[in-house]
């Protein structure tokens, strides 16, 4: 127990007497560069080591600040771009929207013309639905509650004939669009006053004009009118325009499509009419 003691002892003294002299050397180094400046060449020394050291690293900095610059910038320019692709997308918002409100005063404005210069009873609607088959074509349309609209009046818009009034249920009405497979028109060709039907296609603003001879005078170009005759559209209601004349095949009558001179999947407001109108109604020059 005695010799643990010692060599416990021993050992603290060991390490107290080691601090101390490390301590009273370090003193005693200061010392003397504080008096004497011994240790200036050693700083010296050291100094231009470190600006060798600096002039070697000194591209390499140079190089790293070069691309953090880059990157910086790069990523700078993308959030710009960012902010300026969604204000470009706000702005197109705004102009799709102008451009809508424009087409659509186009269209009141088309349909004002019309019901000016008839002597007819002409009533507005506005689109609330249309079929999203492709074997019925219809809208459904909203009009005045006293409106005196009734099932067989006809719809126009300032282009021309659009369909006829089904049904009606206190302000809407359901509307069978001239191209539905199920809707047929009697018209004529205006430029030879040539009479045949026109049926719907099933496809929006085409129709078909069946049954012509291939002897018939019929080509692209030719405007169809409404030829007043079957007592269920008045005369001279644009309805559409010839697109193409081909043969039948195995077949002596021509197969002629005719494109609709109404457009009603693009409009939203169409007229319509409770009683027959006059032949002038839709000529540009009254």
């Amino acid at each position: 127990m005695p010799l643990a003691t010692s060599t416990i002892k021993g050992i603290k003294f060991s390490f107290f007497f080691r601090l101390f002299v490390y301590v009273s050397f370090a003193l005693t180094l200061i010392v003397l560069d504080t008096k004497k400046q011994a240790f200036n060449p050693i700083k010296e020394k050291l100094s231009d080591f470190d600006v060798l050291i600096n002039e070697k690293l000194s591209p390499i900095k140079t190089y790293a600040d070069g691309l953090y610059v880059h990157f910086s910038s790069k990523s700078e320019i993308a959030k710009k771009h960012e902010e300026l692709k969604q204000k470009q997308l706000v702005t197109d918002v705004q102009l799709q929207r102008l451009s809508s409100l424009e087409n659509r005063l186009v269209e009141l404005e088309e349909l004002l013309n019309l019901k000016l210069k008839s002597n007819s009873s002409m009533f507005i609607a506005t689109v609330i639905d249309a079929s999203d088959s492709p074997y019925e074509q219809w809208l459904k349309v909203r009009f005045n509650v006293n409106a005196p609209i009734s099932a067989g009046d006809y719809v126009v818009n300032g282009d021309g004939l659009a369909g006829q009034i089904l049904s009606i249920n206190e302000d809407t009405g359901l509307v069978r669009l001239i191209s539905d497979q199920r809707a047929s028109v009697h018209v004529e060709v205006l430029r030879t006053g040539f009479r045949a039907v026109l049926f719907g296609s099933g496809k929006y603003g085409l129709l078909k004009l069946k049954f012509v001879p291939e002897s018939v005078d019929v080509k692209e170009g030719d405007v169809l009118i409404t030829s007043g005759i079957g007592d269920q559209y008045p005369f001279g209601v644009p309805v559409g325009e010839v697109i193409s004349v081909n043969k039948e095949i195995a077949s002596s009558f021509s197969r002629i499509i005719v494109k609709t001179s109404a457009d009603p999947i693009s409009e939203r407001d169409f007229l319509i009419l409770t009683d027959l109108v006059s032949d002038d109604v839709f000529s540009p020059e009254h």
